[in-house]
């Protein structure tokens, strides 16, 4: 019988020996999100940021499996980010939405050609409900409650790209993780308390950071005006970053490379609504874990006073449209 087994940084060894799941992995539609950086171009800035979306799709997929998930959601998790463009989520400052949501909102268009429809059939299964991962609580929900989707990637790049915590921090706070009435939660105070503190400096340093914006909106101004000029056409979005990036740079143009320049280690960015040189709409992320007590699920907030405060004055801070100035360090 065919299997897959992971040796995975955040979950240990994980063997998926369901068919379904396996024939899944093998899609062209999987296989391509090994050549689609989970970090956008900063992974062309940063080489570190190395993880991929096939990397976080299978970890969302362990997480669900530890969990108890069953096979269906499991492979939805695979499936979970198999729309996302080149670059990712760059292409959200390109057709600017504060929910980041152009890969769902255009997933039926990506995937509707692939295989993925005709091994879903296969099982007898509606290749479009499993693909849309809002069915499956455990794996998505809105935010700030905790999902599978939003964990693997505050432990994957918590502990492996930016290594702001341990792996041993990790695996305390799986740990802690419990799922009651269909959701995930948090079964000690003090785990929730880290996971939601340290939530928020992961968006801070990195999701959300100035700088990371600074740098998806400057090569989003780049791909805006090869887009205007018909260099690549929105098609060209459903390939591999290292595909568009070529073309990209490839580009005679002086204003398109003006905004690649900017695309460097010593390229930093300020907030400054009276001299900006670009705007950006981010997505500012911050998780209220539920902690359950005497047999319900209390937001944290409700339990500790000063993290409600923090998170709300951490989401008004960052929240709406940035003037950004663009600073370039002296070498």
């Amino acid at each position: 019988m065919p299997f897959l087994t992971l040796h995975d940084p955040v979950y240990g060894e994980v063997t998926f020996t369901e068919p379904l799941f396996v024939d899944l992995y093998h899609t062209d539609a999987v296989q391509r999100l090994k050549a689609i950086y989970q970090g956008g171009v900063t992974a062309f800035i940063k080489p570190e940021r190395a993880t991929t979306r096939l990397d976080h799709c299978l970890g969302v997929a362990a997480l669900l499996r530890r969990l108890g998930a069953d096979p269906v959601e499991q492979a939805a998790g695979l499936l979970h980010d198999a729309p996302h463009t080149a670059f990712s989520h760059v292409v959200d400052f390109v057709f600017p939405n504060q929910a980041h949501t152009y890969h769902e909102e255009h997933r039926e268009a990506m995937l509707a050609g692939s295989e993925i429809p005709t091994v879903c059939a296969r099982y007898g299964l509606d290749w479009r409900y499993v693909t849309e991962a809002e069915n499956f609580p455990l794996l998505e929900q809105p935010l700030p409650w905790l999902c599978a989707d939003r964990l693997d990637y505050f432990l994957r790049d918590g502990t492996v790209d930016i290594r702001i915590f341990s792996t041993a921090d990790a695996q305390a706070l799986l740990a802690h993780l419990r799922v009651w009435e269909g959701r995930i939660v948090v079964d000690d105070l003090d785990a929730a308390r880290w996971l939601g503190e340290q939530f928020i400096r992961l968006d801070d340093v990195c999701w959300c950071s100035v700088q990371e914006v600074g740098w998806y909106a400057a090569m989003a101004q780049a791909l805006r005006i090869a887009l205007e000029r018909g260099l690549i056409v929105e098609a060209d979005f459903m390939g591999t970053d290292v595909a568009l990036f070529e073309r990209i740079r490839a580009a005679a143009d002086p204003a398109i490379q003006r905004w690649l320049s900017q695309l460097r280690p010593d390229v930093d960015f300020i907030r400054d609504p009276a001299h900006p040189d670009l705007f950006a709409l981010p997505k500012v992320r911050a998780v209220d874990p539920p902690v359950l007590v005497e047999g319900h699920a209390v937001p944290l907030s409700r339990l500790d006073a000063a993290f409600a405060r923090r998170r709300e004055a951490y989401i008004a801070g960052k929240q709406g449209e940035w003037p950004l100035r663009i600073v370039a360090n002296a070498p």
